[in-house]
This record gives C-alpha cells, structure tokens and sequence, in this order.
C-alpha cells in the first residue's frame, strides 16, 4: 500500500485523529486535523482545520479541500460556490448526528 492510500484511508477513517500535512504553493508543511469527509457533488471533500496558522484563515475556521483520488491530492477549494455548498452538506451531517 503507497503512503497515499494510507493517507486517504485516514481521510475516510471517522475514528482517525492523525495529523493531516499538505503542502502550500512555497513547498511549506501546514498541520491541519481533520474535520469530516463531506460528499458534495459526486466528489468527496476534506474539511480541515488549520494547526499551523494560515494567513487569512481565523482559529475556528476550517478549509475545504477536494479530495483528488485520480491524481493522488488534495485540492484546496477557492471557488466559493463550492465551498458553500461543501459547508451546507457539513451542517447537515452535524445536525443528524
């Protein structure tokens, strides 16, 4: 099994606890813990939030990430329209639980 897919089945694991590190466009590590996986659109999206502090990004923030299985990434989500949507699907998830 690759790192990835020990990565992702961390993703889809509800019990993981595990750090999550993705890299930003300079090659620097951001430590984020994960959220929730949140099915959106026929794609699956990490909701993160930041460890490590992110600029624009407050402390009880999260970022949405698409979960990009083909190309072995995650894809931070700028597209608020998505990021929206992403948000409601969470919400939701949280009130049936």
């Amino acid at each position: 099994m690759s790192d990835y897919e020990k990565y992702i089945d961390r993703l889809f694991d509800e019990n993981n606890d595990e750090k999550i590190y993705v890299k930003d466009e300079d090659g620097k590590e951001i430590e984020f813990e994960q959220v929730a996986v949140v099915d959106y659109k026929e794609n699956y999206y990490a909701v993160l939030c930041p460890v490590t502090k992110v600029e624009g990004v407050g402390e009880d923030e999260f970022m949405v990430f698409l979960i990009d299985e083909e190309n072995d990434r995650l894809v931070y989500v700028e597209d608020e329209k998505t990021i929206d949507g992403v948000e409601t699907e969470f919400f939701k998830m949280l009130e049936e639980e």
